[in-house]
């Protein structure tokens, strides 16, 4: 029988774009893979009448609305099947502090960081970082490259935050300390039976000096190495447990850094990760000996079996 599918796309975040090309990325390979795909282009929130009633929603909306549990909830309440993680864990891993609470619950490594509101920050002296060697600015809840500072000092802090609330607002923001590296990503996806597997481990190591927005969607002078031996062993192992311990579904992308002792630390689980051509999942998963089709088909079986 062939699947119907209708590929839900862009939205009203930061990331619309990027959606954009992860969906038309997508619609391609499910018409390869013999589906019958209809495009859904949303640009503030979806109208669930666009829907047809016997297709499988693959929701690729980045970030707002379309990550953080938001969409996902209101499909739920209309009774469709959807591919990824339902509303409760989507809004979880949305939330970058959230999401290191879980992991902590389940003796995860993660690196030390602390949330706050920018509006009420007086003194960045009041953080209490285990060492000065360095600091990330990030969005507590966007998209993992949105909103990226990387800070020398706490002297660096308010006038990142200024630019960061010209950018997008007074939005709760997460101060972690910055690990040496290298930075790694484990992508993990479920089997037929429903069994979660993590694919061979990406070494990123981008031509600047941080995986921003750019290094992730736009340059092509980042360089993407597949680990072997007992370090994708190891990340693996992590990949899997973080996924498990935010009750991911279907599939995610595990971020993890090392420190400059070797130690891994998970920076945060995406539960909604990039299909485009820089995209580290289709990129894992061709390391597997999964074509995009297949990949893209896989999670839509995977979604229709819940509406079974």
């Amino acid at each position: 029988m062939t699947e119907r599918v209708d590929v839900v796309m862009g939205g009203p975040g930061r990331e619309a774009a990027v959606s954009r090309t992860s969906g038309a990325a997508i619609v391609a390979a499910l018409r390869e893979a013999g589906c019958d795909v209809q495009v859904v282009d949303v640009t503030d929130s979806l109208d669930l009448t666009s829907l047809r009633p016997d297709a499988v929603v693959f929701n690729i909306i980045h970030g707002t609305y379309g990550e953080d549990g938001v969409l996902q909830r209101e499909l739920e309440a209309a009774g469709r099947s959807y591919v990824g993680s339902d509303a409760a864990v989507s809004a979880l891993c949305m939330d970058k502090e959230a999401t290191k609470q879980a992991l902590r619950a389940k003796d995860l490594p993660v690196p030390w960081g602390q949330a706050f509101d920018p509006r009420s920050l007086q003194d960045p002296r009041s953080f209490r970082p285990p060492s000065m060697a360095g600091f990330v600015l990030k969005p507590q809840k966007d998209g993992s490259s949105v909103g990226l500072h990387m800070l020398a000092n706490l002297g660096f802090l308010l006038p990142a935050l200024e630019q960061v609330v010209a950018d997008i607002g007074p939005v709760p923001m997460l101060l972690e300390e910055r690990l040496a590296g290298p930075e790694y990503t484990v992508a993990v996806i479920e089997d037929e039976d429903g069994q979660a597997q993590a694919l061979p481990p990406i070494c990123i190591v981008p031509a600047s000096d941080s995986y921003d927005y750019q290094a992730k969607y736009e340059s092509d002078d980042t360089r993407y190495e597949i680990v072997d031996g007992a370090l994708a062993a190891e990340l693996q192992a992590l990949g899997l447990a973080a996924y498990r311990a935010c009750g991911c579904r279907d599939f995610a992308r595990v971020d993890v850094m090392a420190d400059r002792d070797g130690g891994l630390h998970i920076l945060e689980v995406n539960t909604l990760p990039g299909f485009t051509s820089h995209s580290l999942v289709p990129k894992a998963a061709a390391a597997a000996g999964i074509g995009f089709a297949d990949l893209c088909r896989r999670l839509v079986r995977l979604a229709a079996r819940r509406s079974n």
